[in-house]
């Protein structure tokens, strides 16, 4: 029996080349989690730094800067791990990766207040993590998160 050649068809794709939105979704969630690791240092490091106003000290809404620092080092770091994944095509990952980017979208929520801006581009970044991670792609009907 001969073996017929690989059509386009029964070729396998790369996990990161079966949806654009996916593999940009893993691209901006690793950023995030740099983004959000240089946050944490900044918070531990720098209190004065996030401390705009003076009735403000050493708090943030809840907690102190201290916590605040190790919370956004942690999810940072649980960020990239889970876009390494991402990049993989593991479901799992996906999953978690939409859990850290809600996680950091209430984070910046609560920042909001020390620096607007950032806090609103980093929840625009977290928001396009979640449409990348939970969208279908159209040229895959059966795939999901």
């Amino acid at each position: 029996m001969q073996s017929s050649p690989h059509t386009p068809e029964s070729r396998p794709v790369p996990p990161a080349e079966r949806s654009h939105w996916v593999a940009f979704a893993g691209l901006l969630l690793m950023l995030s989690g740099l983004f959000d690791i240089i946050n944490g240092f900044v918070a531990l490091l720098d209190h004065g730094y996030y401390a705009t106003t003076a009735n403000h000290g050493n708090r943030l809404l809840i907690f102190n800067f201290t916590f605040w620092g190790w919370v956004w080092i942690i999810i940072g770091v649980a960020q990239i791990l889970a876009s390494l994944g991402v990049f993989l095509g593991v479901r799992a990952a996906r999953i978690t990766g939409i859990v850290l980017a809600s996680a950091c979208l209430v984070g910046q929520l609560i920042f909001l207040s020390t620096f607007p801006y950032w806090s609103i581009f980093v929840m625009a970044m977290s928001l396009l993590v979640l449409y990348g991670l939970v969208a279908v792609p159209r040229h895959l009907p059966g795939e999901r998160v």
